[in-house]
């Protein structure tokens, strides 16, 4: 159960526009009847199938099939649980909360309180780092990367001071409970019960999702621990493949430029936002993921990866290559010279030479090609680095980007460009796809509506004349049959269409409604027509179902020996053959 009423919920959907909601992230064009178009946000397409209703406040896919209002829309597109969604969406509507009603144990009550969590163990940890005696050891430390102070106060850096119990007694006198404790990955189980901090002596890095919540922890020891980094558990709201360092604070930078920088550590990232260089993300010596290469989709149309330049990083590089130009992006890459990482080169070269670098990255191929560069000497090596780079390149579903790849593939291995074409549509014809890591789920649409279905209900939503119609229908011959159809309709008659999404109890309703209600009703030849038909149509099944229950009650009515309760039912049997002879006839 929700812990806000239906009526604070459509409050904030009131304060907000969908269209500029999601206009944020996606570039809507008009397509007529209130609706805007676009490439949708949660797949890969190249022709938009993405509908956002104005009218209704509404938004589905075509092609995948999400579907919903703004607030599950910033709850799929930011992983955000539906407390966080609408506070979020409150706080841009100037709409405020009342107290939150109802049970806070469930998945939202333990998420709230999770997070809680985490912003009281940043504020211990960044005031422990700015203790004149207990964050010393840190201090010194950072004095010693030499990043700017205002670097270290924009990420909340922090200091887990040693000891076994300095955090848990800290969150303790806080109040927060046995079950959020034990739920925050913060603390380890001792064997003989109780706990004991995670984290200690470690420079600490809080991890947050692209809304800015602290969701996990990195921390870097500052000692001999054989561990130099360790991060936080995946908890209820942390899932390390969904999460990318230095997104929240990247976006603006990422969208204003139209490209990220990805790069592989915390202090990678740190280094270039200290040099001024914002639109950067890092996947925190992590194997790029599916979703991480979805969420940089997102906000940007290409990507340069700068890993470090030993052989694990050059490596790292060439496979999220592949993550990436998956997830439909433009890649490029770079390694840095001398094996160097980005927080050694900036701080040595400075950021005007790594922006340099990065704005003369090459293209993945260019890059893959120099980097098996000692393979190339002979036909063998050749072959197997051209098969490595078509199980990229078949990823790609640009036919034009695809064909210029390919050149650039003959042109890098020195084969012959036909010849090269020939080899990739027979390798990608006769190879199996390799699974790319964490691949990104296929495209499934779980309910498939009949467009009389959806234009039926569309012309109900812009024509309150025939709504009214509908209604009056409905309440001469109840519907006897709970189909989605019928509950959509239901809800229609009830109207409050701006809230709508929350009324539906299936699943299969919401998805049926939001089809509809992204159809341009304007383009419905005789609507009056289709309308009138359908509700013969639902009048006559719904009379076929009486009649077929009439007929089971006569048979009841003669082995119980009731003549009047069988008088009842044959009287009732011959008005239902009347009345479905006269929709026959009409």
């Amino acid at each position: 159960m929700s812990m806000y009423s239906r009526e604070v919920v459509a409050e904030v959907l009131a304060a907000n526009d969908i269209v500029q909601i999601i206009g944020a992230f996606v570039e809507l064009k008009g397509a007529g009847g209130g609706r805007k178009k676009g490439l949708c946000p949660f797949h890969r397409e190249k022709t938009p199938s993405f509908v956002v209703s104005q009218d209704k406040q509404i938004y589905n896919c075509f092609g995948c099939g999400k579907h919903g209002d703004a607030i599950s829309f910033v709850m799929e597109h930011e992983g955000l649980a539906f407390v966080e969604a609408l506070q979020k969406l409150a706080d841009r509507g100037n709409v405020r909360l009342p107290a939150p009603t109802g049970d806070n144990n469930g998945a939202d009550g333990l998420r709230k309180q999770l997070l809680d969590c985490n912003n009281l163990a940043t504020r211990f940890f960044r005031a422990v780092l700015k203790d004149e005696n207990r964050g010393k050891t840190a201090r010194v430390y950072l004095d010693s990367r030499r990043l700017k102070a205002e670097t270290v106060d924009r990420f909340g850096l922090g200091y887990a001071p040693e000891g076994w119990s300095t955090l848990l007694d800290a969150l303790q006198k806080r109040g927060v409970s046995e079950p959020v404790l034990g739920a925050s990955g913060l603390f380890k189980d001792r064997d003989g019960g109780g706990r004991y901090d995670a984290f200690r002596n470690r420079l600490m890095f809080p991890i947050k999702d692209v809304s800015g919540n602290v969701v996990a922890f990195g921390g870097r020891a500052l000692d001999d621990s054989p561990a130099k980094y360790i991060n936080s558990p995946e908890t209820q709201v942390y899932r390390k493949s969904r999460v990318l360092y230095a997104l929240h604070e990247a976006r603006d930078a990422m969208r204003r430029e139209k490209f990220a920088i990805l790069v592989e550590g915390y202090f990678d990232a740190l280094r270039c936002f200290d040099a001024g260089i914002e639109n950067v993300v890092a996947t925190c010596g992590t194997a790029l993921t599916a979703e991480q290469a979805s969420l940089i989709r997102r906000y940007v149309p290409s990507v340069v990866i700068v890993y470090d330049g030993d052989a694990a990083g050059i490596q790292a590089a060439l496979k999220g290559t592949g993550v990436l130009t998956a997830a439909g992006l433009a890649v490029r890459a770079m390694a840095l010279p001398g094996g160097q990482d980005p927080d050694d080169f900036i701080r040595d070269a400075g950021g005007g030479a790594f922006r340099q670098m990065v704005s003369e990255a090459s293209d993945f191929v260019t890059f893959y090609a120099r980097q098996s560069e000692s393979r190339l000497g002979s036909i063998e090596g050749r072959t197997q680095v051209a098969h490595e780079l078509f199980d990229i390149l078949r990823h790609i579903e640009d036919e034009v980007r695809l064909d210029e790849y390919l050149g650039l593939t003959a042109e890098r291995l020195g084969l012959n460009p036909w010849a090269c074409r020939k080899e990739y549509e027979k390798y990608t014809t006769s190879t199996p796809q390799r699974k790319v890591e964490d691949d990104a789920p296929e495209i499934e649409v779980q309910y498939v509506f009949s467009k009389d279905d959806c234009d039926f209900l569309a012309a109900l939503m812009r024509d309150p004349a025939l709504l009214d119609t509908a209604r009056k229908a409905l309440e001469l011959v109840p519907p006897r049959n709970r189909t989605a159809m019928l509950e959509v309709l239901e809800v229609l008659c009830r109207g409050d269409v701006r809230s709508m999404q929350s009324d539906f109890e299936r699943e299969e309703a919401r998805r049926l409604y939001a089809a509809s209600a992204a159809i341009d009703a304007e383009q419905i030849t005789e609507p009056e027509l289709l309308v009138s038909k359908r509700l013969k149509a639902l009048e006559k099944e719904s009379l076929r179902i009486e009649a077929a229950e009439t007929i089971a009650e006569i048979q009841e009515a003669e082995r119980a020996g009731d003549p009047l309760r069988l008088t009842v039912a044959l009287q009732r049997k011959v008005q239902l053959k009347k009345q479905l002879e006269r929709i026959g006839a009409s």
